[in-house]
C-alpha cells in the first residue's frame, strides 16, 4: 500500500537564505502533520516492510467442551499497515457498543453463536473519549475489534485471523486450530520465524491454546553464509507432504519420510550420478565398498516371522557375485542360501515383467552328455526332482492346500529311459492320476497308453471315461482318407447307446436288424422286439388299400418319384370280406400308377408292390450277396462263439492292454 506524504514546512524557503519560521504552530498545521505525514508514514512502514499478521502475543486459549475464549495481550498488523494493539490498560470492542478492558490475563470472549466453524479475528477500530470534552481534552483510543466470523469470509488482511474455532451446541468449544493464522516480524541482523501452535483435536476437558513462539532463526554467519537454527526443517511442495526433513537434534535427515531412522534415510529410488564410497574417499565406481558388507536380519519380536535383510526399492546392479544367507563365497551372480521374499514382479531374461514371475529365453534343450543328461539349455523354466517318481512341479489352491502335481516316473537311468510325465489331482483326501504321457501317447486315467489317446474310465458304473457336450457345433469328428477305420466301437453286452437320430451317409452292414420298444400292452414292465425284413436285393416294399368302383375296378396312384427310384415291380392283391377269383392287375405301373379290375363293385382290396432300387447311388454301389474273405480274414469270424470257435478268432479282435497299477506321487 502506498500513500502520499505531506507535512508542514517549519523553514521559510521564500527568503535567502531560508530561515526558521517564527510564531506558534497552528492547529491546521498539526493536523496536517498527523494525518498527512506521520499516520501514512507509519502505515506504509508497517505494510511495506513487515506485511500483515500477528506481530507478537495474541495467544488464544479455551477449554474443549466448555464455552468461551480468551485472548492474551499482543499486537497485530493489518493489510493497511495499522497496528492493532491489545495492550494492558487499553480496551477492545467485541461489538459496536461495547468496550472491554484489557488486563494482564487478556480479554474474555463469549461464544454464544450458532454451532459451526468460525475464525476469531482482530480488526482496526478507534473510540472517542467523551469524558474529557468538558475539560477541553479530546482523546481517541485505538480499540481493536475481536469477533467470530464465518470461515467463508475473505482472508484479505482487513482483519487478522487469530484462530480457527469450531463451536458446538450451547456455545461450547469443540475444537481449535491455527488454520490461516499468520505472523509477521523482522530483525535487523537476523530473520526470526514465528510459528503458530495449537492443540487440535484435544480431548474434552483439556485446556488448549493457540499461540505463537519462535520456531527458527536465520542469521548471517560472521565469515559469510547463513546459519539456520531450528529443531526440525521440512521442505515440501504446495499441498504436498514433507519431502526433505532435517532433524539437527537427532542428527538425522530423511527424504520422502517423516521419521528418519538413520543419519540418511531415503524412501524411494535414489539416483547418485557420481561415485559413492563406503570406507573409501576415492570411489572408483558408482558404489565402491572397501571392506566386507554384512546384511543382518533386523531384530523382531518373533524370530519365525520373516524380516527384510536386504530391501531394495529402486534399481540395484551387481557386477560381480552376490551371496545372501551363506558364509561361503557365492558361486553365481546371485547365490541365495535360504528363503527369498520378493514383493513385486520378477523378470528373468527380460525387463518389464507381465506377471509375478516372467521368464524369457530362446527355448530348446541344447546339449546332453554321454549319459543323455542335460548340460546346457535355453529353457525359460526348468524343474527337476532328485528322486524318481517324486513331484517336480506342484500347485496349491487359494487356501494353501496341495491340489496339483507333476511327477516324472520310470526313469531307468539310461539314455532311452527318459521317464513318463504323470499329472496328479488331489481330491477326497487322496492323490489320483489324471493323465500321463508315454512314447508320444496320452493316457487318461492310467500311465500305459496303447494309442495316441487312451482313456480308461473309473471302476464304478457311474464313471464316464469321455464326455463330450456341444450346443450347436460338432462334438466328435473322426475321418480317414488312407483306408483306415476312423471309429471302432466294441463292448459287451452293448457296444453303443445312441439316443436320437442317426444319419448314415453310406452302406450300413450289420449282422442283425431289429427294433425294440416299450410293449404296447405293458410299457412299464416289458419290451417288444421285431426283426427287420431281409432280402438279397436292394428292395423297397409299398402297400395300401383301395375300394373298387361300380365297374369293379380301381386305379392306384403312387408318388411321382416312385419309378425314378424303383424298377422290376412285383404285385400282390388281397380281397377283404369276400372272395374275388377274377381279381387281377389290369395295367402295370406306368406314369407312377397301376390299375386293378375283376372284382365286385364296392369290394375293399389290400395291395402290395415291391421294387428294386435303381437310383444313382444304388447303381454305383450294388449289393454283392456273396463275397470271399480276404487272406488276412481267413480263419476269423464275425461271431466265433455260435460256430464253436474261441473268442480269440473274432475278426479285428484286439487283446486287452496290461495296465500298470497307478501309485500317487511322492511328497
Amino acid at each position: 500500500m502506498t500513500e502520499r506524504l505531506i507535512r508542514t514546512s517549519y523553514v521559510d524557503p521564500t527568503v535567502n537564505p531560508p530561515e526558521p519560521r517564527q510564531g506558534d504552530t497552528g492547529l491546521h498545521e498539526s493536523r496536517q502533520d498527523q494525518e498527512g505525514y506521520f499516520g501514512p508514514l507509519h502505515r506504509m512502514h508497517g505494510s511495506a516492510l513487515h506485511g500483515w499478521g500477528v506481530a507478537a502475543g495474541l495467544q488464544v486459549s479455551a477449554t474443549i467442551g466448555r464455552p468461551g475464549l480468551r485472548v492474551l495481550p499482543g499486537v497485530a498488523l493489518d493489510v493497511r499497515g495499522r497496528l492493532l494493539p491489545l495492550a494492558v490498560g487499553g480496551h477492545v470492542k467485541p461489538d459496536e457498543d461495547t468496550l472491554i478492558p484489557v488486563t494482564e490475563t487478556g480479554v474474555p470472549l463469549q461464544t454464544a453463536v450458532a454451532s459451526g466453524e468460525y475464525h476469531l479475528t482482530i480488526g482496526w477500530a478507534e473510540t472517542f473519549d467523551f469524558t474529557g470534552v468538558g475539560s477541553g481534552v479530546f482523546n481517541t483510543e485505538t480499540t481493536p475489534t475481536l469477533r467470530l466470523r464465518q470461515v467463508n469470509a475473505p482472508d484479505d488482511g482487513e482483519e487478522v485471523i487469530l484462530a480457527w474455532v469450531e463451536i458446538g451446541a450451547d456455545g461450547v468449544v469443540v475444537n481449535t486450530s491455527a488454520d490461516q493464522r499468520r505472523t509477521t516480524g523482522l530483525s535487523t541482523d537476523r530473520i526470526t520465524l514465528l510459528g503458530s501452535f495449537d492443540s487440535f483435536d484435544a480431548e474434552p476437558g483439556t485446556a488448549v491454546t493457540v499461540f505463537d513462539q519462535q520456531a527458527a532463526e536465520l542469521r548471517a554467519f560472521n565469515t559469510g553464509g547463513v546459519i539456520l537454527e531450528a529443531s526440525r526443517v521440512d521442505i515440501t511442495a504446495r499441498s504436498a507432504s514433507s519431502f526433505l526433513i532435517v532433524n539437527p537434534v537427532a542428527r538425522r535427515m530423511g527424504v520422502n519420510t517423516t521419521v528418519p531412522g538413520a543419519t540418511l534415510d531415503v524412501d524411494g529410488t535414489t539416483v547418485l550420478r557420481g561415485g559413492v564410497g563406503i570406507g573409501t574417499r576415492n570411489p572408483q565406481a558408482t558404489l565402491d565398498v572397501l571392506g566386507s558388507t554384512v546384511l543382518q536380519r533386523p531384530p523382531g519380536p518373533d524370530p519365525t516371522v520373516p524380516q527384510s535383510t536386504l530391501d531394495v526399492r529402486g534399481f540395484a546392479q551387481v557386477r560381480g557375485f552376490l551371496g545372501i544367507g551363506s558364509a561361503s563365497m557365492p558361486t553365481t551372480s546371485l547365490d541365495v542360501n535360504g528363503g527369498a521374499f520378493i514383493r513385486g514382479r520378477v523378470g528373468v531374461g527380460r525387463g518389464g515383467p507381465r506377471a509375478l514371475v516372467h521368464a524369457v529365453d530362446q527355448g530348446g534343450f541344447e546339449a546332453e552328455d554321454g549319459e543323455g543328461k542335460l548340460t546346457t539349455s535355453n529353457i525359460p523354466l526348468l524343474a527337476e526332482a532328485r528322486t524318481d517318481g517324486q513331484t517336480a512341479i506342484g500347485a496349491l489352491n487359494s487356501n494353501g492346500r496341495p491340489a496339483f502335481a507333476l511327477s516324472i516316473d520310470e526313469d531307468g537311468g539310461t539314455n532311452n529311459a527318459r521317464g513318463v510325465p504323470a499329472f496328479w489331482d488331489k481330491y477326497d483326501g487322496n492323490w489320483h492320476l489324471a493323465f500321463g504321457i508315454k512314447n508320444g501317447n496320452l493316457a487318461v486315467g492310467h500311465r500305459n497308453p496303447g494309442a495316441r489317446l487312451h482313456v480308461v474310465g473309473g471302476p464304478t458304473v457311474n464313471d464316464v471315461a469321455v464326455q463330450v457336450e456341444t450346443q450347436q457345433a460338432v462334438g466328435i469328428w473322426t475321418f480317414s482318407e488312407g483306408g483306415g477305420i476312423p471309429l471302432i466301437i466294441g463292448g459287451k453286452p452293448n457296444a453303443a447307446w445312441i439316443s436320437g437320430n442317426v444319419d448314415v451317409r453310406g452302406t450300413l452292414t450289420k449282422t442283425d436288424l431289429r427294433f425294440k420298444i416299450d410293449h404296447p400292452l405293458d410299457p412299464a414292465g416289458r419290451y417288444l422286439s421285431h426283426s427287420g425284413v431281409e432280402s438279397d436285393e436292394m428292395k423297397n416294399v409299398y402297400d395300401g388299400e383301395v375300394v373298387l368302383d361300380d365297374r369293379g375296378a380301381a386305379e392306384i396312384t403312387l408318388p411321382d418319384w416312385f419309378e425314378a427310384l424303383n424298377e422290376r415291380f412285383r404285385y400282390q392283391l388281397t380281397p377283404i370280406g369276400a372272395p374275388a377269383p377274377n381279381l387281377y392287375v389290369a395295367s402295370e405301373l406306368s406314369g407312377n400308377a397301376f390299375a386293378v379290375a375283376g372284382g365286385e363293385p364296392g369290394l375293399k382290396v389290400c395291395w402290395q408292390v415291391t421294387g428294386v432300387r435303381h437310383d444313382a447311388y444304388a447303381l454305383a454301389n450294388p449289393l454283392v450277396v456273396e463275397t470271399a474273405k480276404e487272406a488276412a480274414e481267413h480263419g476269423t469270424y464275425l461271431h466265433p462263439e455260435p460256430h464253436g470257435a474261441p473268442a480269440e478268432r473274432a475278426l479285428r479282435w484286439m487283446p486287452p492292454l496290461a495296465r500298470q497299477a497307478d501309485q500317487p506321487p511322492g511328497t
